[in-house]
């Protein structure tokens, strides 16, 4: 998809519950299935990683914690969802929001995940779905609620507060009837009873960042798909009209029984869908016809007011091509020479043989002489400065080097920081390692372009 092209997203990926689903037999969604379990071995691929590390450190020091504090499983499963993430990121407009759906299992580690790739900052509210069911659990509280985390990708987006306005309980205007609205003709007064907080009052409040309202979709048998985890359409329609206006895109890619798409139709917003699944097509299209959106037959009269597009093959861009990441660029306009598809191991394993010496691995920051396993891989020019990811633009750090350049100086700016910083051991021998890096990634490049 195009950079900046989508105006919303609101998707319910996996949860990481360490387990399969599957389908309701004999429903509208059966043979629908997905894993939702997560091994570091066999479900990350090292340009996942390489790209991660290279291009959002930040997510790399979560994906870290997680496994520390959680296991191998959840770094996996936060290294899928991260490298979507970045790419949700992009095709987001300046303006455009993204609400996640996610629960108790993994939603710390996600939250943590969303601040380092869409910041801190960005963060609007972290809204819980609240609902009630039979539950044996009989030491510790039913878990009976879900998380929808909000972002937005810069300080200008769409809220359409009146769109979803809510009325007042009962008990709140009794509790104002006498004090203000015999005094002031509504539940406004010392000033403020003005025709806009009268309408407001007839409208409703913008509701509270807790959402009981909403019934499993379980109980509603003419939504209910029969797919594992569908979402009730009530929900994803508060969503859509609080964040988007009519005719703007709304993306899901984790669609799976369409609840977004169907909502985003019911609303008048074009739609994209996505998902693994083959059957999802056939979902769609099933669920536009029950909601009388759409049928075959006035798709074919020219009835239908949009046409639905069915794609299994990835669109041509027109854009640029960016990508989130450098090393998940595809390959399309401008191909890689091989030399340039090293991964990081590989070049770990060559600069470790440029830069050796008799008693370890040369510095190349602060000439210091140590055992492979203190050194790491960093950029020559800082990726700020449009370094790229390839042998010819790296070198190994111990790491206190790396920590002092980090993405803000070249490699002569850290030997005058370290220099400054009384840091510096042996400049020449930096220097000789840098040589050595150097010539090694010519040989490289030379043998292998």
């Amino acid at each position: 998809m195009n950079s900046n092209s989508v105006h919303l997203i609101a998707t319910d990926p996996p949860f990481n519950k360490n387990r399969d689903f599957h389908a309701t037999p004999d429903s509208l969604a059966a043979g629908a299935r997905f894993k939702d379990r997560w091994r570091w071995d066999e479900d990350v691929h090292e340009e996942w990683t390489d790209g991660i590390i290279d291009d959002w450190p930040a997510v790399w020091e979560v994906i870290t914690a997680a496994r520390a504090a959680y296991g191998d499983d959840m770094g996996a499963f936060l290294c899928w969802l991260g490298v979507r993430l970045m790419e949700m990121r992009r095709v987001l407009r300046p303006d455009g929001s993204i609400y996640l759906h996610i629960d108790h299992t993994a939603h710390a580690y996600v939250k943590c995940l969303m601040d380092a790739i869409f910041g801190h900052k960005n963060f609007r509210n972290e809204i819980v779905w609240c609902y009630t069911g039979p539950s044996n659990t009989k030491r510790w509280f039913p878990r009976k609620h879900d998380t929808i985390l909000f972002y937005t990708k810069g300080d200008e987006w769409v809220f359409n507060g009146d769109s979803i306005r809510v009325p007042y309980s009962e008990k709140y205007k009794k509790r104002f009837s006498k004090r203000y609205i015999e005094k002031a003709g509504s539940i406004f007064s010392d000033g403020h009873d003005t025709e806009r907080n009268q309408e407001l009052a007839k409208l409703g409040k913008i509701p509270e960042d807790w959402w009981s309202t909403f019934s499993p979709v379980g109980r509603k048998k003419r939504e209910n798909t029969g797919y594992p985890t569908q979402k009730p359409l009530t929900l994803y329609r508060r969503i859509i009209e609080a964040s988007s206006n009519p005719g703007d895109i709304v993306l899901d890619p984790f669609c799976g029984c369409a609840t977004t798409p169907i909502a985003a139709e019911q609303l008048g917003r074009q739609w994209v869908g996505m998902d693994i699944w083959d059957g999802a097509k056939d979902i769609v299209l099933s669920r536009l016809e029950d909601e009388w959106i759409y049928t075959e037959a006035a798709a074919e009269k020219q009835m239908f007011p949009h046409v639905v597009h069915i794609e299994t093959q990835l669109p041509q861009r027109s854009d640029e091509n960016e990508m989130a990441a450098q090393s998940l660029q595809l390959k399309i306009s401008r191909p890689a020479e091989p030399w340039q598809k090293l991964s990081r191991k590989e070049m770990v394993a060559l600069l470790e043989e440029a830069q050796q010496s008799a008693a370890g691995v040369i510095c190349a920051g602060c000439g210091r002489v140590l055992e492979a396993p203190f050194m790491q891989l960093d950029h020559i020019t800082p990726k700020s400065d449009r370094g790229e990811n390839h042998i010819l633009n790296r070198i190994l750090l111990c790491g206190p080097c790396n920590r002092r350049k980090r993405d803000d100086l070249t490699l002569k700016g850290l030997m005058r920081a370290n220099k400054r910083a009384g840091w510096m051991q042996d400049e020449a021998r930096a220097i000789l390692a840098q040589d050595d890096a150097r010539q090694k990634a010519e040989e490289v490049r030379s043998r292998w372009g």
